[in-house]
């Protein structure tokens, strides 16, 4: 009796076992599943971005419209102040044929570089016309994994146009760390200067911001479509997140334009911003500081502001 007993007790001990294991690997396999739902590898990277994509950032970038502001955005480094984004520059300002050249330089692995590409691109968009811009995620291993965004690799002189400002970028490396384009050493200079940290931008070397004004956090799982769709909805966090900071940008650039063109730098949101700014407009007949290649790779990006295949037919419903 006491045998068959504890053979009962061992059967039941093996079932129970054999429960748990299951339901560890139903949970593993659910888990996977959701890991490769939220960061899963698009087959778009590289490819040209649609017009349908170009359409909803062009509506959002003219519209009267700007959304919020966030004045702390702009504001400039100091003693009393040291952890603000903005920090001026005193060497040569960037001219280019009479117009102040706005430097982007970044990583398309980096995550940080993801959101704030976006803000961006509105911004640019809001002073000329933009083209070329190819699908791109974020590096898979990097923490915010294959974060949604664009790479500016392809953007030429003749695919930004603008009346007001020249646009530099360098992609310094791609989503796996490749060595990619080489910064000029008339930009590396203040890039090493500010930390070399990903992403950087230079407002005609008046003014630059090392790193990125959010994290991508908000992002997580979404594609280009459903970020753009968040971007045009007044109460998610995406949309106060990306308007005030394209917004913030837009102020800089203003800035450094004498605020031209005036519907742009004229607009309440953005005034609001460049009310705490020193208006400054570079002379048509200052010239940049002579582009020399030089050999450069930087393999980190900046935390400064925030801690912490070929495809025949594309249609919008892949993004």
């Amino acid at each position: 009796m006491r045998a068959r007993i504890k053979k009962r007790q061992r059967n039941r001990n093996i079932t129970l076992i054999a429960i748990a294991a299951v339901v560890v690997v139903v949970i593993i396999g659910v888990g996977y599943s959701l890991y490769s739902l939220t960061s899963s590898v698009s087959p778009l990277i590289g490819q040209p971005v649609s017009a349908s994509i170009y359409s909803s950032l062009s509506t959002v970038a003219s519209s009267s419209s700007y959304g919020p502001d966030n004045p702390t955005l702009v504001a400039i480094r100091s003693s009393s102040n040291p952890n603000a984004p903005v920090q001026t520059v005193s060497g040569e300002p960037y001219i280019s044929g009479g117009k102040p050249v706005i430097l982007f330089i970044g990583g398309e692995f980096c995550p940080l570089c993801a959101f704030q590409r976006w803000p961006m691109v509105i911004a640019l968009m809001r002073f000329g016309n933009l083209s070329n811009l190819t699908y791109m995620q974020s590096s898979s291993t990097d923490s915010d994994p294959n974060t949604s965004t664009f790479s500016f690799l392809n953007v030429t002189s003749s695919s930004y146009t603008s009346k007001y400002i020249v646009f530099e970028h360098y992609e310094q490396e791609d989503r796996n760390h490749n060595p990619l384009q080489t910064v000029p050493s008339n930009y590396s200079t203040v890039f090493t200067q500010f930390g070399s940290g990903y992403p950087f931008l230079d407002f005609a070397n008046k003014y630059v911001i090392e790193g990125s004004y959010f994290e991508p956090t908000a992002f997580a799982g979404l594609n280009w479509t459903q970020i753009v769709q968040q971007i045009q909805n007044p109460s998610s966090t995406i949309y106060s997140q990306v308007m005030t900071s394209a917004n913030a940008i837009t102020a800089l650039i203003c800035n450094v334009t004498g605020g031209t063109p005036s519907n742009v730098c004229g607009n309440v949101s953005i005034t609001g911003l460049t009310a705490t700014l020193t208006s400054y407009h570079p002379s048509a007949s200052a010239t940049m500081l002579a582009s020399t290649a030089t050999p450069a790779t930087y393999n980190t990006y900046s935390l400064a502001l925030v801690r912490r295949v070929d495809i025949l037919t594309i249609s919008d419903s892949h993004f």
